[in-house]
């Protein structure tokens, strides 16, 4: 967020000396003004920012630490530039006010002039699309749809800027600044909602195996038809199924095969259309990979000992670590299920806690002992102060269980999780 910060600024700063800070704020007037015009710069830098981070670069998930890191900066970023683009007029509007209600309103009357009507569409859009965003629940292929038109309000934004008289107009260096922002922004953004991400090299795979493991919960085995992908264990990549009674959206599943397998498996469990979709799958259809991404994995951490905590689907990217455990490491695996029939890969993980003799694996069945809790985990594997402590499951699960182990004295920076409670 340093980063942002200071490219944010480098504009305001240019600003403040093309003209005496005296004649900037001299009255109310010239103040609401000036004021109109910061938003408008540092916001349409923010807008340009914003987009490059929802392109799904590795380079951002690295330097974030966490693709979920990137995209949570995306959304405050989101409401940040869309509240002040929407105070940009408001303020520069003010002026007008006081010389009458009518001048006033004629400012936001399109068609009068050709700049003003393309920041009125922009901005008009935004709002639709961001209250679309902020307080509808979109399906994901109506979300798509509704940010692939973000590049629409971007387009208009662009034109308001660079056509309207304004300091960006007479500053070389304002104009290319914002314009090399824009244009990164724009070709980022054009590339993933109408291009498939062409930039990106994906990695092919055809369908080995689609395995049932319980009612609710499939196990899809792929294996590589050129290049394997190179993941640590608990990672997770994008997949996009080459089936016709599969959706050809992209979606992120975690990988739940040992990073030393040949083969790439995925555990999924039926929680909406896409996944009740996937049983459809056939022996040898492509796939197309997009990964890894991800920063929640065992080897990221200096101390090797630890505590893993899953909840229901959650234990995929622990299966992965387990398979590839190194054998100085000190773990003690939870996995909280409602009820011991929706518990997979029972076998394997028990054959494991027995092969390796650091790793201690604890079945927790809510209907039999209560739901899991702190206390419960600090009462079994002590001393909580010496280790780090992994989360995986459902939102809410890993935020009571994170808000229950900082009450009892854990330090934040030891709990890990990766939060996916948002579209990718």
């Amino acid at each position: 967020m340093f980063i942002i910060a200071i490219l944010s600024f480098i504009p305001v700063v240019v600003w403040f000396f093309m003209q005496p800070l005296g004649v900037r704020f001299f009255d109310l007037n010239a103040t609401t003004t000036s004021l109109g015009q910061i938003f408008g710069l540092v916001g349409m830098v923010l807008f340009s920012i914003n987009l490059i981070l929802a392109g799904r670069f590795k380079f951002l998930d690295k330097y974030f630490k966490g693709l979920d890191k990137v995209y949570i900066n995306h959304s405050k970023l989101g409401a940040i530039s869309f509240s002040l683009l929407l105070f940009h007029p408001l303020f520069l509007v003010i002026k007008f006010i006081t010389i009458s209600i009518k001048e006033a309103a004629l400012f936001f009357v399109p068609f009068i002039n050709a700049p003003i009507t393309w920041g009125i569409i922009s901005l008009g859009l935004m709002i639709v699309l961001m209250s679309l965003t902020f307080y509808i629940k979109l399906k994901y292929h109506v979300w798509k749809i509704s940010h692939k038109a973000m590049v629409i309000v971007f387009i208009f934004a662009i034109l308001h800027t660079f056509f309207i008289s304004s300091d960006v107009s007479r500053n070389n260096f304002l104009r290319y600044y914002i314009l090399s922002l824009a244009i990164i922004g724009l070709l980022v953004s054009f590339n993933k909602a109408f291009l498939g991400r062409l930039l990106v090299k994906k990695l092919k795979y055809k369908v080995k195996n689609v395995n049932q493991l319980n009612e609710s919960i499939l196990e899809i085995e792929m294996e590589p038809l050129n290049k394997k992908m190179i993941f640590n264990p608990g990672q997770f990549a994008f997949f996009e199924f080459i089936n016709g009674k599969v959706s050809s959206e992209s979606h992120p599943f975690s990988i739940s095969s040992s990073n030393v397998e040949s083969n790439l498996k995925i555990t999924i469990k039926n929680l909406g259309d896409y996944t009740n979709e996937l049983i459809n799958l056939k022996i040898n259809d492509s796939v197309l990979v997009d990964g890894p991404y991800g920063n929640f994995s065992y080897k990221n951490i200096q101390n090797k000992n630890q505590i893993w905590i899953a909840g229901g689907i959650g234990i995929t990217p622990f299966l992965s670590m387990a398979k590839s455990l190194e054998r100085d490491y000190i773990i003690d695996l939870y996995y909280s299920v409602k009820e011991n029939k929706e518990a997979v890969y029972l076998n394997d993980l028990q054959e494991l806690s027995q092969k390796i003799p650091n790793f201690r694996f604890n079945l927790w069945a809510a209907s039999l002992n209560g739901y899991i809790n702190a206390g419960v985990v600090a009462n079994l594997s002590k001393d909580l102060e010496s280790k780090d402590i992994f989360l995986c499951g459902p939102p809410a699960f890993m935020e009571g269980l994170k808000n229950q182990f900082l009450s009892l004295g854990v330090d934040i920076k030891k709990i890990h999780y990766e939060n996916f409670n948002f579209n990718l």
